[in-house]
């Protein structure tokens, strides 16, 4: 997907006819679903814009740009050679703390490509330019300034914005990069959030039951299993089940962990002691065997059980 001048877009009044013209200069191939307030939120950041500065026309930003396999998306982002200007358009009012957070974790998707990252939000409704602080507090912008930081940067990435922002970039391990996980240096996907939010509304509610999630290798199970493991065991301990060999690669990482304690998949049985943790979670579950997967399903009916494998190897 390339660059769009939004100026041009927002010459049209017809949504249509801006959809059209936004998939002819991004090269998407497919034409992108927007809502008339979107349109209006864009057409009065313009709107501003033109008043403090006279090359308006000549600004490229990658619109509504989603990082492929995560969802994460992006507004308005221009890439320069030295730096990244985010801006986020709103159109009615946000808490600062809302918006805080969206920038924070926009900033921490954005700084992979090791530039100056300069975080704004526009809230049409309110004619509110607002930035994100180096302290990562939100303050009132100054228009001078966001036009000073769209000017800089060296030139503008004319490339393809996939290029720059692959999924392989953000999915961590954390087996393999413990420091990381511990460190909360990770953010869940929209769709891993939601997962995790059914399953522990389901456990907090029913105390009991078999959870099922999968997915593709690669594509961030361990992470969440172990994102809903450190929610799970804030009080209470909780047992991870490896299947598979992975004993080199846990070990780490147990080390550091109070309350979610470490079963190999081989010394599941019926004196293993499963009953007296408050939930078992087991990763890679489409390498259990028969057995332990019966055994595990029998627990299921006093305690959680979440399972997580690979959804083209999941019997």
């Amino acid at each position: 997907m390339k660059s769009v001048s939004i100026y041009t877009l927002t010459r049209n009044q017809n949504i249509s006819c801006v959809q059209k013209l936004e998939r002819q200069m991004s090269g998407r191939g497919y034409f992108l679903k927007m809502r008339e307030w979107e349109l209006d939120s864009m057409k009065a950041f313009v709107r501003e814009l033109e008043t403090h500065m006279d090359e308006v026309y000549a600004l490229w930003f990658f619109y509504s740009f989603q990082i492929p396999r995560l969802g994460k998306e992006f507004d308005l982002l221009q890439i320069r050679e030295d730096q990244i200007v985010n801006v986020e358009l709103k159109s009615g009012a946000v808490s600062d703390e809302a918006l805080r957070k969206q920038l924070i974790q926009n900033r921490y998707y954005l700084a992979v490509q090791g530039k100056t990252i300069r975080s704004y939000t526009y809230i049409s409704s309110q004619n509110r330019l607002v930035r994100l602080t180096n302290h990562d507090r939100i303050v009132d912008a100054d228009w001078e300034q966001l036009c000073a930081d769209l000017r800089d940067g060296g030139k503008d990435y004319e490339g393809d914005v996939e290029e720059l922002f692959q999924a392989e970039l953000y999915l961590i391990s954390p087996l393999t990069e413990p420091e990381r996980f511990l460190n909360k240096e990770y953010f869940l996907t929209a769709q891993q959030r939601d997962i995790e939010r059914q399953i522990l509304k389901k456990i907090r509610a029913e105390r009991t039951g078999a959870y099922w999630f999968t997915g593709l290798p690669g594509t961030g199970k361990t992470l969440l299993l172990y994102d809903i493991a450190m929610k799970l065991s804030g009080k209470q301990r909780v047992c991870m089940i490896h299947c598979g060999e992975s004993k080199k690669d846990w070990k780490r990482l147990h080390e550091r962990l109070r309350r979610v304690e470490y079963l190999p998949d081989s010394e599941i049985g019926a004196e293993c002691g499963l009953e007296e943790y408050s939930a078992v979670l087991v990763d890679e579950a489409h390498l259990l065997e028969p057995g332990a997967r019966e055994l595990l399903a029998g627990i299921s009916t006093r305690r959680p059980v979440i399972f997580s494998g690979d959804c083209e190897d999941m019997p």
